[in-house]
């Protein structure tokens, strides 16, 4: 039962991908959505079963590696995001994802004291080296928000892991964007998904699809998920990050 309630929670979410938009806004033109077609062009020439539609399958955002963990860990319960090269903007794009971790940053100046340690088998993942990229973590968006404010990070410290020059890197990218700040709940899937590797995934985009994952073993595997935090837990994150927001120039973010 609990599959298959994941499985309509999911295809819900495929149908209405821009769930996050403001209630009358347009849909917002996501150009820069990537599509990988790899496996499932490998199945059609070897003759195997055609694989389920694609509108069954969930998204995925990518995310520096050390981040996704630490979500996963409950050490961090919120993101902050800019537009990659190839997208205007960054654009909420569903209210629950799988988080895909990436290696564009390196830099182990960019985390906390302690946390380049704690998180070293993340910060020296590299996806491109991998036959099957691991997807660990599952996110609900429980709140969101856009902001000017340079002070953002420094204010919400309790709630993330990043040092100040990850603060820097993500103000000095496209100075006039606002950043888009993203309360989430966290879960561990254990064991992980294996999104099979395609050159399609990779690049400076927010979000890509997953139609080399059997939308069932999805369904599965969000089933069993395990909370990064109890729920007395997160909601004290939530009621911290809350209170350090009233002290910023944030504007909610319609949902």
């Amino acid at each position: 039962m609990e599959v298959a309630a994941a499985q309509r929670q999911l295809q819900r979410q495929a149908s209405a991908p821009h769930g996050l938009r403001a209630r009358g806004a347009a849909p917002p033109r996501l150009p820069h959505r990537r599509r990988c077609r790899c496996a499932a062009a490998g199945a059609a020439a070897e003759g195997a079963p055609q694989a389920a539609p694609a509108a069954a399958a969930v998204v995925a955002l990518k995310e520096w590696a050390p981040t996704c963990a630490a979500l996963g860990a409950g050490e961090q319960t919120i993101l902050i995001r800019k537009g990659g090269i190839k997208e205007p903007k960054f654009v909420p794009e569903a209210a629950a994802f799988l988080l895909f971790p990436t290696s564009f940053h390196t830099d182990q100046q960019l985390l906390k004291p302690g946390a380049a340690s704690k998180y070293r088998e993340a910060l020296d993942l590299d996806p491109k080296q991998l036959p099957a990229v691991p997807l660990a973590q599952y996110a609900e968006v429980t709140g969101a928000w856009t902001t000017r404010d340079e002070r953002v990070l420094q204010v919400l410290s309790p709630l993330h892991v990043w040092a100040d020059a990850f603060r820097d890197t993500r103000l000095k990218w496209r100075r006039a964007q606002p950043l888009t700040l993203l309360e989430l709940r966290a879960y561990r899937l254990e064991p992980p998904l294996q999104l099979p590797r395609c050159e399609e995934l990779f690049g400076c985009f927010s979000w890509v699809g997953t139609p080399g994952l059997a939308p069932e073993a999805v369904a599965a595997a969000v089933a069993r998920r395990v909370p990064a935090l109890g729920d007395a837990a997160f909601a004290e994150r939530q009621a911290l990050l809350r209170e350090r927001l009233a002290s910023l120039e944030a504007e909610p973010l319609a949902l």
